[in-house]
C-alpha cells in the first residue's frame, strides 16, 4: 500500500514527461524517489527532513503554476474544491498521526490521490495554454 501511495506521482510525471514538460516530470520523479527512500525506513533521520522539504517545495511549484494556469471552468471548480479537501485530509492525517491513531493513512492516501488528480490537472492546463499561446482562455 505504501509503494502504491508513494508511486502514484509517477501517473502525472509520465503524462507530463510524455508532453515535453520535462522539469515537472522530473521534479514528481525526484518527489516519489525522495519519498520512497524515506519510507523504506520510516525513521527520524535527515531522510524523512529531505522528504519533507522536498514534498512542500513540489506543492508550492504546482499550487502556483494551478493559480496561474487552471482556466476551465470545471477544472477551477474540481481544483479549487479538490485543495481544500487534500489540505484538510492531511490535517486529519497529521493530526491522527499525533494521536497515535491508526486511521492516519486513510487520510494521507486521499490526500495522495487527490494530489494526483490535481498534478494531472495541472499538467493538462499548462499543455492547453502552451497550446493556446494564452493564460487567458
Amino acid at each position: 500500500m505504501v509503494s502504491f501511495i508513494i508511486f502514484i506521482f509517477l501517473i502525472p510525471a509520465t503524462f507530463a514527461f510524455i508532453n515535453n514538460l520535462y522539469t515537472h516530470s522530473i521534479l514528481l520523479l525526484f518527489t516519489s524517489l525522495i519519498s520512497a527512500n524515506y519510507w523504506r525506513k520510516a525513521t527520524y533521520s535527515i531522510r524523512r527532513n529531505i522528504d519533507l522539504v522536498f514534498a512542500k517545495i513540489s506543492f508550492i511549484v504546482f499550487v502556483s503554476h494551478g493559480f496561474i494556469y487552471v482556466r476551465t471552468i470545471y477544472y477551477v471548480i474540481s481544483g479549487y474544491t479538490g485543495l481544500l479537501v487534500l489540505l484538510y485530509c492531511y490535517y486529519l492525517s497529521c493530526k491522527l498521526l499525533d494521536l497515535n491513531n491508526n486511521n492516519w493513512y486513510k487520510y494521507h492516501f486521499i490526500f495522495h490521490f487527490i494530489m494526483t488528480y490535481e498534478q494531472m490537472i495541472i499538467i493538462d492546463s499548462i499543455l492547453h495554454v502552451k497550446n493556446n499561446h494564452t493564460i487567458f482562455s
